[in-house]
């Protein structure tokens, strides 16, 4: 997966999650530039859900021991890496999006896919931390192989946990990762 996603805020679930996560940020003692809506890109500050009906201000990307921001994480050896194994076994998070974008080469060229699930949110498989020095926990976003045509765009895809399986991902249950999507849409994007 690249790194883009989008929140269309239009959505009713979405825009309630905003406003959630808005609520948060007033508490702070300096402005946290949140971003609820368009497209999200690394080191943004987005909603993320960390538990029941929570959501709170996040950073997308850890600090990796070279100072480079890592905003993903392969599903596959998450539990196996040092930056990640705490986390996937303690902090665990959802993170809400319309859909996201790839690019897929074509020569020369380079063709911007949107990939979305038809009239709903979905839900990317996360972890997060608190970084020193920072008032606000990051995340990355954990992928895997791509499966179901998306394939052909890229290797890899996020993690989407299906609505079913939400609260078994956030209280660490066991196979929500492993869940297949087999209903994602994608089309070129303008």
């Amino acid at each position: 997966m690249c790194g883009r996603y989008y929140i269309a805020i239009e959505e009713d679930e979405l825009r309630d999650i905003g406003e959630e996560a808005e609520k948060i940020v007033r508490a702070f003692s300096e402005p946290i530039p949140l971003k609820i809506q368009g497209e999200m890109f690394p080191t943004n500050v987005v909603p993320v859900r960390t538990g029941a009906d929570r959501y709170v201000p996040m950073k997308w990307g850890f600090t990796g021991f070279d100072k480079k921001s890592i905003i993903n994480a392969w599903s596959e050896t998450a539990l196996q890496k040092p930056m990640f194994r705490r986390a996937m076994q303690e902090s665990r998070c959802l993170i809400p999006a319309s859909g996201y974008y790839e690019w897929k080469r074509d020569g020369d060229k380079k063709i911007r896919y949107q990939i979305y699930k038809p009239g709903e949110a979905i839900f990317f498989a996360g972890c997060y931390r608190q970084e020193k020095g920072s008032p606000l926990r990051s995340f990355v976003i954990l992928t895997r192989a791509a499966d179901n045509g998306l394939e052909e765009i890229h290797d890899r895809m996020p993690v989407i946990i299906p609505r079913a399986l939400i609260m078994d991902w956030l209280d660490g249950g066991p196979g929500a990762i492993e869940s297949a999507v087999v209903d994602l849409a994608f089309k070129p994007a303008v």
